[in-house]
C-alpha cells in the first residue's frame, strides 16, 4: 500500500509457496533509486533454485542477495539500497533472513514472536544499552537503518533458524505497517481464520491510521493446530 508521504510505493515482495520462499523489501533512497533497489532483490530472489535442505536453502539465498548488493554497489543508481526480510521453509525448519527493519512475525497458539530485530539506530542505542527501550522511543532519528542491501560493500544478514509447528502464522511486513499498528493488533488480525482475512484486517487498519510510509505485508498460515 502506497503511503500518504510518496509519490509511489517504494516496496516490493515475493510470494513463491512453491519454492517455501516469502520476501518483503523496502526501498531506501530518493526519486525511483528506492524502488529499483526493492524490484531488484525480488527479481533475483526469483532465481532460487529448489533447495534439497534448509541450509541449502538458507545459502542459496544469502548469495542472491549478496549478489544483489553488489549490483547495487556497482549500478548507476548512486546510493540506492533496499531493506530485505525473507522466509525460508524446508522439512520440519524454518528460517528468517534480514537486512534492515523490515519485520517477521510469528504467532504460534496466542503469543506473538518477533523473529528478526531492526538494524536501526534505535535498536542500537538499545544493544549497546546506551538507552532504555522507552528513551530509545523517542529518538528523533531512530528509525533510520543501519543495515541494507546496497548500503555497504560488506552485506550483514542476519539468521534465525527455528522449528515449524503446525498451525504456526507468519507476517512479512515492512516497517509503515510495524510503526503505524501495535504488535498487539497484528497478533489479533493473525488469529483471524485465514491468510487473506488476516491481510484485509491489516490493511484497513493501516488506512484508519492515516499511514504515511508505504506498507506492504505478507501472511502465510501453516495447515493445522
Amino acid at each position: 500500500m502506497k503511503g500518504h508521504a510518496r509519490a509511489e510505493n517504494q516496496d516490493a515482495f515475493l510470494s513463491w509457496p512453491e519454492h517455501l520462499l516469502w520476501s518483503v523489501a523496502d526501498g531506501v533512497g530518493g526519486g525511483s533509486q528506492g524502488r529499483e533497489a526493492s524490484r531488484l532483490l525480488v527479481k533475483n530472489l526469483m532465481q532460487t533454485p529448489e533447495p534439497s535442505s534448509l541450509d541449502a536453502h538458507i545459502r542459496n539465498v544469502r548469495h542472491l542477495l549478496e549478489r544483489s548488493n553488489r549490483e547495487l554497489r556497482q549500478s548507476a543508481h548512486g546510493d540506492a539500497a533496499s531493506t530485505i526480510v525473507t522466509l525460508l521453509m524446508h522439512g520440519d525448519r524454518a528460517a528468517c533472513l534480514w537486512s534492515g527493519d523490515s519485520r517477521c512475525y510469528l504467532r504460534r497458539g496466542d503469543i506473538l514472536y518477533q523473529c528478526t530485530r531492526d538494524h536501526t539506530l534505535r535498536q542500537r542505542a538499545i544493544d549497546r544499552k546506551e538507552l532504555t527501550d522507552h528513551e530509545a522511543r523517542r529518538m528523533v532519528r531512530g528509525n533510520v537503518v543501519t543495515d541494507a542491501v546496497g548500503a555497504g560493500d560488506v552485506l550483514r544478514l542476519d539468521t534465525a533458524c527455528f522449528p515449524l509447528r503446525r498451525g504456526d502464522r507468519f507476517l512479512l511486513c515492512s516497517d509503515g505497517l510495524s510503526n503505524c499498528v501495535s504488535p498487539a493488533a497484528l497478533s489479533a488480525y493473525l488469529g483471524r481464520p485465514g491468510a487473506r482475512d488476516a491481510a484485509l484486517g491489516m490493511a484497513e487498519a493501516l488506512q484508519g491510521c492515516g499511514h504515511p510510509d508505504d506498507a506492504t505485508l505478507v501472511t502465510v498460515f501453516l495447515s493445522g493446530g
